[in-house]
């Protein structure tokens, strides 16, 4: 088993605009296009990276919501010392994502949310940043 620590974007995208349940947060509205949600795993960074791309039944988490509308997802990967969530949620903003839906995924610290939207030029700029690799659903690395 690899207990291996880190954080990630999961990048997910929506095909048509829908709103979705989201527990506590209740229904809230998304618009068509990609979404960046982060997250971090303290052990087992390739299994909670391998829960979001295989869309589990179960919802535990704020993200498994929305991910399980989505058409489409990818996940960039830091391991053990890379950046936090909150460092990743900075990073997004300054690449010219635009925060969404206050409080999504952020219970645990100050952050204003762990969800972003991206557009093309956002979503360019972020996957030039320098990580650990690129996961696709087929659990294959991508270069």
């Amino acid at each position: 088993m690899n207990l291996m620590k880190g954080t990630y974007v999961l990048l997910m995208r929506l095909s048509t605009d829908c709103s979705i349940s989201v527990g506590a947060l209740g229904e809230l509205r998304y618009e068509a296009g990609w979404y960046a949600y982060v997250g971090s795993a303290g052990n087992g960074l390739s299994q909670r990276v391998g829960r979001h791309l295989s869309v589990p039944s179960k919802r535990r988490w704020h993200v498994d919501s929305l991910n399980a509308s989505c058409c489409e997802r990818y996940a960039m990967v830091w391991k053990s010392v890379g950046p936090s969530e909150c460092e990743l949620g900075r990073l997004l903003t300054s690449v010219g994502a635009k925060p969404s839906h206050s409080g999504f995924g952020s219970s645990d610290c100050r952050c204003p949310t762990h969800l972003f939207s991206v557009d093309d030029e956002s979503l360019k700029k972020l996957l030039m940043t320098a990580n650990d690799g690129i996961i696709s659903p087929e659990n294959t690395i991508i270069p």
